[in-house]
């Protein structure tokens, strides 16, 4: 199983559980916390606990690989697993696209955590609020002239450069909305 099954799909998510540390007061150092680990894999894919506004529940996993750190029983992440499996959408053609990793050193001041890196269409709405900014920004010409400086400086023309930039980040979307369709219905071998 590989994350980025394409060369050109490959944006991965991060989601981290816990997603804030313990607050610190002064003094000794507190105890580590001890989420179970039911709790952690349910935030981990929750969308608050994405690095990136995302929501991956708005989107087909292309792959996904779970690291645990700390002690979590292989047991607790292969249930898990098994839960979140059923809570989430995959592409028709890798249903059990998930690596798992563990390592037993817990992470500074936690008694466990969970790392998730993902390939989610869902990076579309990223990608999609970039080329809107990008374009209500260009149609007005606004900052093209600071680029345009070092672009044509370097013998590339600058406008070419910008919207080929735009068709690409359009393209990135088109393909993710694609690997999302259904697959194609197979006709029945005729007798």
């Amino acid at each position: 199983m590989n994350l980025v099954p394409f060369p050109r799909l490959k944006f991965l998510l991060s989601s981290i559980a816990p997603i804030v540390a313990t607050a610190r007061t002064a003094g000794p150092a507190p105890a580590p916390t001890a989420q179970t680990a039911d709790a952690l894999f349910s935030q981990l894919l929750h969308r608050d606990s994405q690095l990136i506004k995302a929501d991956p529940k708005h989107g087909k996993y292309l792959a996904c690989a779970l690291m645990a750190r700390g002690h979590v029983p292989m047991s607790d992440v292969l249930r898990n697993v098994d839960r979140v499996k059923k809570s989430v959408e995959m592409v028709h053609w890798n249903p059990d696209g998930f690596k798992i990793g563990i390592c037993g050193t817990p992470p500074a001041g936690e008694a466990r955590a969970l790392l998730c890196l993902s390939n989610n269409c869902c990076i579309t709405e990223t990608f999609a609020r970039l080329e809107a900014r990008f374009l209500m920004l260009y149609r007005r010409r606004a900052m093209v002239h600071h680029y345009e400086r070092f672009m044509n400086a370097g013998g590339g023309d600058a406008k070419a450069m910008l919207e080929s930039a735009a068709e690409n980040v359009r393209g990135l979307i088109d393909e993710y909305n694609a690997i999302q369709l259904p697959p194609p219905a197979r006709p029945w071998p005729g007798r």
